[in-house]
């Protein structure tokens, strides 16, 4: 089968997640009164999938720069310790800055079932993989744009969507680890610091605060 057409059957399941997730974000862009195009430059530029959400918020109620850069690489960080495992293999493509552009948490699970596999070419598999991934949230969100465009709807609770997507995150971390604290610790903190700063400012204060008393527990199970 040629290698194209088995990237594209292996990255279907996230494309297809993709594109409703990438719809919903193209009618929060529009709900926020913010131009189509915006929404398209954000998916292809920026393309961070849980913060493109997180920033429409952001900007609606104009939060510091400052705040929004830090929550990006709070966000985001996780990745730094993803980016090794292929970092050799990505090297010796020509796509290679696009391969660490467009690296998320399912190309980053679907190249790993590619680096087991005993196929040739793996990293052109991964470049595929990774191009009609993001391919699939492009489309989506100029769907999600355009319908917001031309239809004058009002979809009260489409910012909802992120909201239940970390709340399935939270249950299946939750269910999948004996250990609670952090996520009982994290949980205060964020709505001790929403009381006394208010929802425009409390995030970055939150995302500190919970890492720094993440890493303090982290050193004292490692004592023990």
């Amino acid at each position: 089968m040629d290698i194209k057409k088995r990237a594209f059957k292996l990255a279907m399941p996230v494309m297809l997640s993709y594109l409703f997730m990438s719809l919903a974000y193209g009618l929060m862009m529009q709900q926020a009164h913010l131009a189509w195009y915006y929404s398209i430059l954000a998916s292809l530029l920026i393309y961070t999938g849980a913060f493109q959400y997180v920033l429409v918020g952001f900007i609606t109620i104009s939060a510091p720069l400052m705040t929004i850069l830090i929550t990006a690489l709070f966000m985001n960080a996780r990745l730094f310790f993803y980016g090794p495992t292929f970092a050799k293999l990505f090297k010796t493509s020509k796509h290679y800055l696009y391969l660490i552009h467009s690296f998320t948490d399912e190309t980053y699970g679907l190249d790993l079932k590619i680096s087991d596999s005993k196929q040739e070419k793996q990293v052109d598999m991964m470049y595929y993989v990774a191009l009609f991934s993001q391919t699939s949230w492009l489309v989506g969100t100029l769907l999600g744009a355009t319908i917001g465009t031309i239809l004058p709807l009002q979809l009260k609770g489409v910012e909802f969507c992120m909201t239940a997507m970390f709340i399935t995150i939270v249950i299946d971390q939750w269910e999948s680890h004996d250990k609670h604290f952090p996520t009982i610790m994290s949980a205060v903190v964020a709505i001790v610091l929403l009381g006394l700063l208010g929802g425009g400012q409390f995030m970055l204060p939150s995302l500190l605060v919970s890492t720094l008393l993440l890493v303090i527990y982290d050193w004292r199970m490692k004592d023990e």
